[in-house]
């Protein structure tokens, strides 16, 4: 608009535009000359930030530009702790505002934040403020119950009768990440901020987010009225067009949860994306399959259909789906091996032994299936996952992240062969099904009568695993359940009787690992003797798990513990941790007999250093992380843990001279 003025004045008279620039040339200089080299330090990370935001330049070219580097460095060589006034905390705030937008943990920036008296956030902040600060903070998911107790009691002593429908769904959403729901009044003071504020001129993207976090807010008891305030929020939802993704996901996730499970449909009609919600998912995944961009794919989500019809003895669906699967030429190998087991009379085409190939717009883990489906005999579980790992071998391109394979699968694959032996019958749980490898080589190892329950949050890749486990005849005795696992958990205590659970595998996403095995611990589904295994627990790193479970050895919770050091699969020099725990059969449960000091909160910098993790994570998406990187990451992550106690019990390398070139790395931090 200042431009635009400038130029209408030009036109009337050639002297003003001059005089009015050389003032505002005037101002500037005067303002940048009375700054502090603090607040100069938090103006450029701001432009750098701001960069972003107009998407002119991309996250990895602005984490990487040293000018970044510089003045993140100057705003930690002046930020003190000690004496903070409330201009040098404003400028704190609108410092981690621009480190939150450049995914960049600026450790003084947080720990200063951190620090801050309450006087100064009531007193120095407008309530704008307060909301950048809470929200950037939110950003790093840090875990803090000190500080978000802080955090919860500010939202609440402040109240939200002012705050804009935007700045709301920037907190309901920071609040729902720090789980500030478990605290006093604020799940209240959110209700009546919705109440007495228009969200409806907000986008599906926000909207989804507020549904999702007030569900994650809502109580566990009580709730009445939250139907009468989400009720808009979903109605708004349901006008808009072209929600999918991860957005989706949120509100069909939320929705049931505030008393709104027939707003679900209405949400679904305006939406696209692989999202189930609470149901008959053998008829959402026939939907779903609709909407599949290659023929590949499409079929294994029929497969998968046809599956949960086949679970539930439903054989006349089951053909309505093998009929529209043949007029499509979409039969494959796998459609082949269902029929036949379930006796069925359709005739499938394309012929015998169907479709090996998923066409030109696949994904790699739909070619990975039928690489492995084109090269495996039916019913032969060795020469299926053989498949598997030939095809992650066959060029960088198709690299595909198996836990449990080579020097990694080979400590797995011992340990649970070992408990197999001691127990018949064993009942194992696995967080992360990806394309069912892990479960297979699990079931197998454990032995027959064992099975296997297997989480999977993304419907379309637990069709491709439930497709991969009927080709090797294992789907009787490995179950694939799809959703959330704090929801599947909860859902298995309805089921199993305590102490049910034989055998534990996590490999899904490393910054929940340590709340996932809490849950199961306290859900009391774990037997005396379970054994408990994780990997990537160096790379990308579960600091806060392996703290708890050190700990927890420390009072006989676990009659061993062993993290055993092992390259990554496919990298010479790439380490990372297996994580071996066994049960105490002696002892009483862990809800039964939790001292005080089991649940020791884990030192500072080891929270600090699990957001870094987590930091890698998302920047190996944006394409920011390279093999080397990793390499020395890795060691980076070694020494933190190190520092804090923790450390590998044993080394399993193939080649000592790879393991000592790899501890030898150091790490160019990407954070401050």
């Amino acid at each position: 608009m200042a431009l635009q003025a400038t130029s209408r004045l030009a036109k009337l008279s050639p002297l003003r535009p001059c005089l009015s620039c050389r003032a505002a040339r005037a101002r500037a200089s005067s303002t940048s000359m009375a700054e502090s080299p603090l607040k100069q330090a938090v103006l450029t990370a701001g432009s750098l930030a701001a960069g972003l935001s107009a998407r002119r330049r991309k996250v990895g070219e602005v984490t990487l530009d040293p000018q970044t580097a510089d003045c993140a460095q100057e705003i930690r060589n002046m930020l003190r702790q000690d004496d903070v006034s409330p201009e040098v905390a404003q400028d704190v705030v609108r410092a981690l505002s621009a480190f939150g937008k450049m995914r960049i943990l600026h450790t003084q920036v947080l720990n200063v934040l951190r620090d801050l008296p309450e006087s100064t956030w009531k007193e120095s902040f407008s309530l704008s403020m307060m909301v950048e600060a809470i929200s950037s903070y939110a950003e790093f998911q840090l875990e803090d119950p000190e500080f978000n107790q802080v955090l919860a009691g500010l939202i609440v002593s402040r109240g939200l009768k002012h705050v804009k429908a935007f700045e709301l769904a920037k907190l309901v959403f920071a609040a729902a990440s720090l789980e500030l729901g478990d605290f006093e009044g604020v799940y209240a003071t959110f209700l009546e901020a919705f109440r007495n504020t228009d969200m409806t001129r907000l986008g599906s993207f926000d909207l989804c987010r507020c549904l999702w976090s007030l569900a994650r807010l809502r109580p566990h008891t009580g709730g009445g009225k939250l139907v009468v305030e989400a009720k808009p929020l979903a109605k708004a939802l349901a006008r808009k067009r072209g929600i999918f993704g991860p957005s989706l996901a949120q509100a069909v996730w939320a929705l049931p949860r505030l008393g709104l499970s027939d707003d679900v449909e209405k949400i679904l009609e305006v939406s696209s994306g692989a999202v189930l919600a609470p149901g008959d998912q053998a008829q959402q995944l026939r939907r779903l399959a609709e909407s599949c961009e290659s023929p590949g794919l499409q079929a294994a989500v029929l497969n998968a259909a046809a599956l949960r019809y086949t679970k539930v003895k439903d054989f006349a669906k089951c053909n309505e789906i093998f009929e529209y699967m043949a007029e499509k030429d979409l039969w494959t190998p796998v459609s082949y091996a269902l029929a036949k087991r379930v006796g069925s009379h359709v005739q499938g085409s394309p012929p015998l032994p169907g479709m090996r190939t998923p066409g030109p717009k696949a994904h790699k883990y739909v070619r990975a299936l039928y690489h492995a489906l084109s090269r495996a005999k039916p019913l032969d579980a060795q020469s299926a996952l053989a498949g598997l790992e030939h095809f992650s071998r066959i060029s960088s391109r198709n690299w595909l992240k198996f836990g449990a394979a080579d020097e990694k699968g080979k400590v797995l694959e011992d340990a649970w062969a070992t408990h197999g032996q001691k127990k018949e019958d064993c009942l194992a749980v696995e967080f992360g099904t990806f394309l069912g490898y892990s479960a297979v080589k699990m079931q197998q190892q454990l032995g027959d009568g064992s099975r296997v329950i297997s989480f999977e949050m993304d419907p379309e890749v637990a069709c491709l695993a439930l497709n991969f486990i009927e080709f090797v005849g294992l789907s009787d005795v490995i179950e694939v359940r799809i959703g959330q696992c704090e929801d599947l958990v909860d859902n298995l205590k309805e089921e199993l009787e305590p102490g049910s659970v034989d055998v534990v595998y996590m490999d899904h996403n490393q910054m929940t690992y340590h709340r996932d095995l809490a849950q199961l611990q306290q859900s009391r589904l774990l037997s005396r003797e379970v054994l408990f295994a994780a990997t990537q627990c160096l790379k990308p790193g579960a600091p806060l798990l392996l703290w708890q479970l050190v700990q927890e050895r420390k009072v006989d919770v676990w009659s061993a513990l062993e993290i055993v050091s092992c390259p990554d699969c496919g990298f010479n020099r790439m380490e990372d941790w297996v994580v071996l725990a066994r049960g105490a059969a002696k002892t009483r449960s862990l809800k039964r007999r939790e001292p005080k000091n089991l649940r020791t909160a884990p030192p500072r910098d080891l929270v600090l250093l699990a957001a870094e993790c987590n930091l890698m994570r998302w920047r190996t998406a944006k394409g920011m992380v390279d093999e080397k990187l990793w390499d020395e990451f890795v060691q980076y992550v070694r020494r933190g843990m190190e520092r804090a106690g923790i450390s590998n019990t044993r080394e399993n390398w193939p080649d000592q001279k790879w393991f000592d070139a790899a501890r030898k790395l150091e790490y160019q931090r990407l954070d401050y």
